[in-house]
């Protein structure tokens, strides 16, 4: 079989290829003039679009900014194609590019943890990938090949993984399965090691995920962004649009109208949750190749993004109010050194933010036990602590004075009738007060530190004591107040704020006995960063 004919953009096994040498000083694909070209036009969309059609109008001036567009963007991106060279040679992947400005860039092997994937429409097409080499320091992707065809793909990844079995006996056995990226077939269960699939999600379970989640407000924020960012509140007639909506009246008939359109757009968000779904997880497959842990999905645009199991600092188990009642839950994870601050792309992304977009309860504990040997996690037995005695009395505290707030801002706003507001708000937010508190616990074990906190939104977080980088033990003048103190965890990965332990309320004394506990623990053991 011809790799190069795998046009639907799916990656061959090893045994499909035939042995090659080490990889030699190698072009990219010639389609990587194409790909960098609609990169840069992407970025100069709206100057390039008006030029290029002004162009085609027969506008001189037109044909004078097209040029400049045009001409300089394809110089580049020819130069850069017959410049631009990799190789692996003496344990490292080289890439050299420049001509008169030369670059060299080299990577050992034995530091390279992810050789991932993107695969957008386009590139299953043509049967090509764009590469994205990332190393231990994992703060950004240390190489990037636009674009490999199937077969350099497959022999990059090939030599990287058989240079680091030379030099890591343990991985011996790993390479051989290392090119079968995202074409073994979907199956419905979770299973062993040796059958190299943990994950994968039948299409019914998405729906579920996609009807529990709330990812539907994220498209429709999307369209409105759109109708502000393209002027179109000043081509629609917005008022004459609003004049079709019924006034409420309080009437029977109007009454079943405005439920039935309120339930309607419930529905619609719902919908849009499950498309949502479908476009990023579609035929969803998490698998492990020995240490290394490798998930690929995706409707459109597929993504495969591999994550060494020693580099997991830092786990969360999600559940939202509807994924709790359905009986599902979502896994994220954070690795070291992974960049939180920047911009993120696809691969890291799915393999991060959405490591196991949805899950089973019942297979939870076996997944767990994949991602760190050994871990076992059953949150009805965990000894919780509870937070400081009198933290359900600060906290209604806190919800009456934001009562008062918000009763003194709607009176100013809408004056006699507004302070109804903060009437209404102060026994919710006494009751929210009180179930938060409830939902707040806090729990070491002899190897890791948990974290549960959330009333609509339940998560438990967890950590490792090998993981540790520093703890903090933290007092505003209020703590000291009410004789309370927050408990900080950090860990090697520097992801976004949800992926913390970060205690609040805890009782002043536990929480600084924990703070001395930790570090001490953690100062005697070998930090294992990944």
């Amino acid at each position: 079989m011809d790799p190069e004919n795998h046009v639907n953009g799916d990656i061959p096994s090893v045994s499909e290829l035939p042995e090659t040498a080490p990889i030699h000083p190698t072009w990219l694909h010639p389609s990587s003039l194409v790909f960098d070209l609609l990169s840069y036009f992407r970025q100069l969309l709206i100057p390039a679009g008006v030029a290029l059609f002004s162009a085609a109008s027969g506008s001189l001036t037109g044909m004078v900014i097209a040029f400049v567009f045009l001409v300089p963007a394809v110089m580049r991106s020819v130069f850069q194609y017959f410049t631009l060279r990799y190789m692996i040679d003496g344990g490292e992947l080289i890439i050299r590019k420049g001509f008169l400005f030369r670059s060299l860039r080299t990577i050992p092997i034995n530091r390279i943890q992810n050789v991932d994937l993107v695969q957008n429409p386009l590139h299953r097409l043509l049967g090509v990938a764009e590469v994205r080499v990332e190393t231990a320091s994992g703060t950004e992707t240390e190489a990037r090949l636009r674009v490999l065809s199937i077969r350099q793909v497959v022999a990059l990844r090939r030599e990287i993984f058989r240079e680091q079995d030379v030099t890591s006996p343990e991985n011996a056995g790993i390479s051989s399965h290392g090119e079968n990226l995202i074409t073994e077939s979907t199956s419905t269960h979770l299973r062993d090691v040796d059958g190299r699939t943990l994950v994968t999600i039948p299409m019914e379970r998405l729906l579920r995920a996609g009807l529990a989640s709330d990812r539907g407000m994220l498209l429709i924020g999307v369209v409105v962004g759109l109708f502000w960012q393209l002027d179109l509140e000043n081509q629609v007639d917005l008022r004459g649009l609003l004049r079709f909506i019924p006034q409420f009246d309080g009437t029977v008939w109007n009454t079943f109208i405005w439920t039935a359109a309120i339930l309607g757009v419930l529905l619609l968000l719902r919908i849009l949750g499950v498309f949502w779904y479908l476009l990023r997880f579609y035929d969803y497959r998490l698998s492990r190749f020995g240490e290394d842990l490798r998930v690929s999905c995706g409707l459109f645009t597929r993504v495969s993004a591999t994550i060494p199991r020693n580099r997991i600092q830092f786990i969360s188990i999600h559940r939202t109010f509807l994924m709790k009642w359905m009986g599902l839950a979502a896994v994220r994870i954070e690795t070291a050194g992974s960049g939180g601050g920047q911009a993120e792309n696809a691969s890291s992304t799915v393999s991060r933010r959405w490591f196991v977009p949805v899950i089973p309860e019942q297979m939870l504990p076996e997944l767990l036990s994949e991602l760190r040997s050994g871990l076992t996690l059953d949150e009805h037995q965990l000894a919780w602590q509870p937070l400081a005695t009198n933290a359900l009395s600060r906290m209604i505290r806190m919800s009456v004075v934001g009562s008062l707030i918000l009763g003194v801002a709607g009176y100013f706003a809408i004056h006699a009738w507004g302070w109804i507001a903060g009437l209404v708000a102060m026994p919710l937010l006494a009751w929210w007060s009180r179930k938060k508190s409830k939902a707040m616990r806090y729990c070491r074990t002899d190897d890791k530190i948990v974290y549960r906190n959330g009333v609509l939104h339940r998560k438990t977080s967890m950590t490792f004591f090998d993981k540790v980088q520093t703890a903090r033990f933290e007092q505003s003048p209020f703590d000291r107040r009410w004789n309370q103190g927050r408990l900080v965890v950090d860990t090697a990965a520097a992801g976004p704020a949800e992926h913390v332990i970060s205690v609040r309320f805890l009782d002043a004394e536990f929480a600084k006995a924990e703070f001395r506990h930790i570090s001490a623990i953690a100062s005697t053991m070998q930090p294992d960063f990944g």
